[in-house]
């Protein structure tokens, strides 16, 4: 297929995907395509600062950022409304605003449904710090709170057989570190720490088992400083004012719950036939749809994506656009899918710890490094995602790992 004025794209979701096809597309095809972005919000949301909303008092608006001039400076079109169905046979998509545009190319990048009622009692008890919503309110009980037991964990997820993914319960972990850290932080500043035992429990085996041993011996170590208890193997099945209930019958005294719930597939992929049995959507390592091959998917829809990362949307962004360049302009190479766990975790104050791991992907980095350098890269990270308006390219990553690291070679197995 070559390329036309005519050429139209729609990308469905604007979050770190969705923006970073937006950015790569226009770069590369402005004289050839047409390119549409949609999404039901008229904001994308920064959603690694959740934490710094719900735990260090940070106004949500910092990590909010208008689409439509994002969509203009890409000289792309901007359509606020949800999607309600794709017909991929006549390659058209219903939106909640009852326009139904037609595409030739089309990118999935909408992320995934938070169940947070899949949880008995969470809307009562229970407390997150997953969105725009949920950080605000977890804020506010923060406000209130005068000490007892903190509880805070994952829910279990499960996920589809269509595609050969590593096997993990949850969805991602490393914002629930990052919160507990966070928690024990704020509780010692406020003179509430001795009587507020905190508790961290994992559906897994371990905490944070998509890392290796060199990075779980870190973070045991750190969690021990902090007095921090560590439960495995527990599955949240409900949440009240007192405690918190598990599968196995045992309970955890809690005054305060705190939860990263069950991920689901959009409902829009169900209906349309494009998901799996859970709901995500099944590609190939190019990000391409098994059955249909103008259809892609990069994110925490793409059923490949196991953490549900930033960093591992951004990758396979990338791989979506240059597949799509390609086929367009016959120019350019397509990255290989080389995916790895990356993320900093802030412990409040100067305080923060970063990991990078390739382990369960069966590579040989596993790298956590604890001080006042890994917040400064969080730091450097969310400023230029706010004053860049929503680039995040892993060449950044990869710049200030090395920095941080001493200029080394961070792919050298030896590490």
């Amino acid at each position: 297929m070559s390329a036309t004025p005519q050429t139209r794209i729609v990308i469905l979701g604007g979050g770190f995907a969705g923006l970073r096809l937006l950015y790569r597309l226009h770069s590369a095809l402005y004289q050839h395509a047409d390119i549409i972005l949609v999404d039901p919000r008229p904001t994308t949301l920064q959603k690694p600062g959740m934490p710094d909303v719900a735990m260090a008092g940070k106004s949500v608006e910092l990590f909010r950022h208008r689409l439509q001039p994002i969509a203009d400076r890409a000289d792309a079109s901007f359509i606020q409304a949800s999607a309600q169905y794709i017909d991929p046979g006549k390659q058209t998509v219903a939106l909640s605003n009852g326009l139904v545009i037609p595409y030739d190319y089309l990118f999935l990048t909408m992320g995934i449904v938070k169940d947070y009622d899949a949880i008995d009692g969470f809307r009562n008890f229970g407390y997150s710090m997953c969105d725009d919503v949920e950080a605000p309110r977890l804020q506010q009980a923060l406000r209130k709170f005068r000490g007892g037991p903190v509880v805070l964990g994952t829910a279990k997820t499960e996920w589809g057989h269509t595609v050969p993914i590593p096997h993990l319960d949850v969805a991602c972990e490393g914002p629930m570190g990052e919160v507990t850290f966070m928690m024990d932080h704020s509780l010692r500043r406020l003179g509430l720490r001795d009587k507020s035992p905190i508790t961290l429990f994992t559906p897994g085996k371990q905490f944070l088992e998509d890392v290796g041993n060199t990075v779980q011996h870190i973070l045991q170590e750190r969690m021990g400083l902090k007095n921090i208890h560590m439960l495995q193997n527990k599955i949240i099945t409900g949440v009240s004012g007192e405690a918190m209930t598990f599968a196995d019958g045992t309970t955890a005294p809690s005054a305060l719950s705190i939860l990263i719930p069950p991920y689901a597939g959009p409902p829009v992929i169900k209906y349309s036939g494009l998901g799996d049995d859970k709901g995500f959507v099944p590609t190939d390592h190019v990000m391409r749809h098994l059955s249909f091959p103008n259809i892609f998917a990069a994110g925490d829809v793409n059923a490949l994506t196991i953490p549900k990362l930033g960093h591992l949307a951004i990758i396979q962004a990338d791989i979506a656009a240059a597949t799509v360049i390609k086929d367009l302009t016959s120019t350019g190479d397509v990255p290989l899918y080389k995916p790895e766990v990356f993320c900093i975790m802030y412990e409040g104050g100067s305080e923060a710890t970063l990991i990078l791991s390739d382990t369960m992907y069966g590579g040989h980095t596993d790298i956590a490094l604890h001080g006042v350098s890994a917040h400064l890269m969080k730091w450097s990270f969310d400023s230029y995602y706010f004053y860049s308006h929503g680039h995040l390219p892993p060449d950044l990553v990869q710049a200030g790992l090395e920095s941080v690291l001493g200029h080394v070679n961070i792919k050298d197995p030896k590490l």
